[in-house]
């Protein structure tokens, strides 16, 4: 349990470090670009990027491979082997995957992404494409490092590879003055460069080696290779009597193992997933560019503001929990499995609901402090404004789909997700095109979203109480009450919010917030208005005895407790 603690606590921290730095990175990009073309088109073409990583190499390798390499490790089988043939099958799709993009990229740019766009806006989109696409291949090899390191509990250098990465990105948009998007551009792909980079010491640490051979191994060395020929006895005997068809082993060799085999009946469905759920950004960006360049940035700008809480939030928690869960499905432990589920997804719900209360009431007055100023106007922040305020609404329900997905795949079911999650999709595009058919804007698109994720919490949390034996009366009892204290909480903040306008017009819609003299003022108001929320939040949850209040305040003392006690004794690992 310490050691979960501490693993918590690194991927919290190098997630609230690479939110943090993630802020930073588009509080400069918002002040040198604003809502430009030049800003939509660099968003535009990561729905691609996104698309490319995310199946082939992203979240899809990670939930196949950690749970097929844990218990590869724990059954004492050639693990490195079976890591060796994944990064050689990653590698052999990214190669596809990105020269088909290069080749298409004009046609998929009008389809997608830039359907809304102008055609000078589209042609920029396209040269940025181009010239991002060695980011995904580069963070495929991360990704998989990434994995492999999470198997061993090894959460550091792949958290401080995304801390890396921001910075690149950062740096590139100091270049921005002189070099514009393209200082961006190159920024992703030196921030891709070291999130591999970084990991390299780490995976040498825990001994990984490339463990694809041209001969047999020595006895007690590990597993034959799986691949024999029908006239060969062995593997040896095959390249002395036949050239061509040892030259053709050794090929297939490169791709596979022992393991492989079922990792790809595991990423099958996951693949199929996470293509829907990438098409369903794509559609998303497609649809607000219909709206416009401007629409099409201060979109991207409110999903990136609510992605911050969502990764300190679920993000971390999900990935110290997922190779755990993995470990207890693999020892039948199907109690502490439950416990520990149900457990997480209580444990985000309780800091997810009053951060999409913050998020969804105070919208205005946080952008501003954030962003406005330079290239992002007024304009720019009641555009964002209209987009944040909508998609907060589903942030709980986005961040507890989280944990209730990775506990499907440490189960090593990754059809059930896999098929809720396109219904979602499905439900969210209609809902979206709908919504905007309206006139709803970005605000449809925003709440389409929101529905959507809601819809899947629900009913993966249903399926997986069906899988797990039920769900616990506590389980309602405290959801209950936490929505109850949301909903007292976002009463408060909006009053407070409302109540300000005559004294402090800074605050209220319009163009009533001067940088840098509102600067200090406006942030006073928001620390002071946020306590309040927060404290109304856990008045209540204290009232209804919410035991996630008390273990909060408790595990956040033993944090505190552990980490001092580790630099205590010079540990940094």
């Amino acid at each position: 349990m310490k050691r979960a603690l501490l693993n918590t606590i690194v991927v919290a921290t190098g997630y609230l470090a690479s939110r943090m730095l993630g802020l930073a990175r588009d509080v400069l990009i918002s002040h040198q670009f604003g809502t430009s073309a030049e800003l939509a088109a660099f968003r535009a073409s990561f729905g691609i990027l996104d698309l490319i990583y995310l199946v082939v190499a992203g979240g899809a390798l990670g939930s196949a491979f950690i749970p097929v390499f844990s218990e590869a490790l724990e059954q004492r089988r050639d693990a490195w082997r079976l890591a060796s043939a994944v990064l050689n099958l990653t590698l052999l799709a990214l190669t596809v995957a990105c020269t088909l993009v290069w080749v298409l990229a004009a046609p998929l740019v009008a389809l997608t992404v830039g359907r809304g766009l102008s055609e000078a806006e589209r042609a920029l989109t396209v040269d940025v494409l181009r010239l991002m696409l060695i980011q995904p291949f580069l963070l495929g090899i991360g990704g998989l490092a990434k994995a492999t390191l999470e198997s061993f509990n090894r959460f550091t250098l792949p958290a401080i590879g995304s801390n890396l990465y921001n910075l690149g990105i950062i740096g590139g948009a100091l270049l921005g003055p002189w070099l514009g998007v393209y200082g961006l551009v190159w920024g992703v792909n030196i921030g891709a460069a070291f999130f591999v980079l970084i990991q390299l010491p780490g995976l040498r640490a825990i001994g990984a080696t490339y463990r694809i051979r041209d001969k047999p191994d020595a006895p007690g060395e590990g597993a034959q290779p799986c691949i024999p020929t029908k006239a060969d006895s062995t593997y040896g005997e095959g390249r002395e009597t036949g050239g061509v068809r040892a030259a053709s082993f050794s090929f297939l060799n490169l791709f596979y193992t022992e393991g492989v085999g079922r990792m790809l009946r595991l990423l099958g469905p996951r693949i199929f997933g996470q293509s829907a759920w990438q098409i369903n950004m794509i559609a998303i960006v497609s649809l607000a560019s219909t709206l416009g360049s401007a629409a099409l940035a201060a979109n991207a700008y409110a999903l990136q503001l609510m992605m911050l809480p969502h990764g300190l939030i679920a993000l971390s928690l999900a990935t110290v929990l997922f190779p755990e869960m993995a470990r207890q499905y693999a020892a039948g432990d199907r109690a502490t499995l439950r416990a520990t589920a149900l457990g997480g997804v209580r444990a985000v719900l309780f800091l997810a609901l009053p951060a999409s209360a913050i998020l969804g009431v105070l919208a205005l007055p946080v952008l501003r402090a954030l962003f406005q100023r330079g290239a992002f106007d007024a304009a720019s922040a009641a555009l964002t404004t209209e987009a944040l305020s909508a998609y907060a609404l589903g942030l709980a329900g986005f961040a507890a789909a989280e944990i209730i997905v990775r506990t499907f795949f440490a189960m090593q079911d990754t059809r059930t997700p896999v098929i809720v999650g396109i219904v979602a999709v499905a439900l969210n595009i209609s809902l979206g095109w709908s919504l905007l058919r309206l006139g709803m804007g970005l605000s449809g698109l925003g709440l389409a979203f929101s529905l959507a994720n809601l819809f899947e919490a629900v009913l993966l949390l249903v399926l997986l109480g069906r899988r797990l034996g039920g769900l616990e009366r506590n389980f309602f009892r405290a959801t209950g009450a936490m929505i109850l204290a949301t909903l007292v909480c976002a009463f408060i903040l909006a009053l407070l919010h409302r109540a300000s306008f005559a004294a402090l017009p800074l605050v209220a819609p319009g163009d009533t917030y001067r940088w840098p003299g509102d600067f200090l003022p406006l942030l006073a108001w928001l620390a002071g208005t946020t306590a309040a929320g927060i404290f109304a939040y856990a008045g209540v949850a204290a009232l209804f005895r919410v035991p996630e209040l008390g273990a909060a305040i408790a595990r956040g003392q033993r944090a505190l407790t552990q980490v001092r006690l580790r630099f205590a004794a010079g540990d940094g690992r």
